[in-house]
C-alpha cells in the first residue's frame, strides 16, 4: 500500500490560539507537520490521528468534507486541499514547540487515553521513553523516531506490555527525552500503526481483561 499524504487547508476559525484561516497542515502515515514557526496542538493531532484512520484504505477521500477541531478556547474548520505544504526549508517539516513536545509531555489519562499518548509520539517522530503511573503499578514504552523499540509492565515485556497498558484508562504520564545508548541500534517491536490496530482489537475483543500474547523485546 502506497505511503498515505493529505494536505488540510484552515477554511474557518473562531478564537483559535494557535492556527488562523489559510494554515494548512500536512498528514501522513506516520507523521503530521504545521504551519512553519507555530507550535503542536495536541488536541489538533488527537483529532487528525482519529481522522487518519478514518481515511486509511480509502482511495479518493472527499475533499468537500468539512473537518472541525474545537477541544480547547477555539474552534477550527478544515478540509483536504490540492495546495503544497510548504514546510521549513531548515528542518524539512514544520517547526514544533519544543517547550510543549521536545522538553516533555505529561498529563493525566483522564485527559488523553493511552492510545493517544502513544499516537501523539509517534506523529512527533520523538525519541524517548514514556513513563506511566498506573493504579497497578508503572510501566514504560521506549520511542526511536516514533517507533516503539522496548517496552514494559507489571510481568508483560514488548508487545504484551504494549497490549496491556493501552487496556489502562487510569493514571499518569510523563514523556522524558532521551534514550539509552542500547536502545539507539535496538530493533523496533514492529510497525507502529499494525502494533497499535493490534492492541486496540484486543482490548475490544477482551475488554482489558485478556492476557495478550506477542514477541518480547
Amino acid at each position: 500500500m502506497d505511503p498515505f499524504t493529505a494536505v488540510f487547508k484552515i477554511v474557518d476559525e473562531l478564537n483559535c490560539p494557535l492556527y488562523e484561516k489559510g494554515d494548512l497542515l500536512l498528514l501522513k502515515d506516520n507523521a503530521v507537520a504545521f504551519p512553519e514557526c507555530k507550535p503542536a496542538c495536541l488536541i489538533l493531532i488527537r483529532e487528525l490521528t482519529q481522522l487518519l484512520f478514518k481515511l486509511l484504505g480509502k482511495e479518493s477521500p472527499d475533499p468537500s468534507i468539512l473537518h472541525g477541531c474545537g477541544g480547547c478556547t477555539g474552534l477550527i474548520k478544515f478540509k483536504l486541499t490540492d495546495e503544497p505544504f510548504r514546510a521549513n526549508p531548515s528542518t524539512g517539516v514544520a517547526e514544533k514547540d519544543n517547550k510543549e513536545l521536545g522538553s516533555g509531555i505529561r498529563g493525566n489519562l483522564n485527559t488523553f487515553s493511552t492510545t493517544e499518548v502513544f499516537q501523539t509520539l509517534n506523529l512527533s517522530e520523538k525519541n524517548g521513553i514514556v513513563r506511566f503511573e498506573f493504579p497497578s503499578g508503572p510501566g514504560f514504552a521506549v520511542f526511536r523516531e516514533g517507533e516503539f523499540i522496548r517496552a514494559s509492565y507489571q510481568e508483560d515485556k514488548g508487545l504484551p506490555a504494549i497490549f496491556s497498558m493501552l487496556a489502562e484508562n487510569t493514571g499518569s504520564f510523563h514523556f522524558e527525552v532521551g534514550m539509552a545508548d542500547e536502545d539507539s541500534n535496538r530493533d523496533q517491536l514492529g510497525n507502529f500503526m499494525m502494533i497499535l490496530m493490534e492492541g486496540m482489537r484486543k482490548v475490544d475483543e477482551e475488554g482489558g481483561d485478556g492476557e495478550p500474547t506477542g514477541d518480547e523485546a
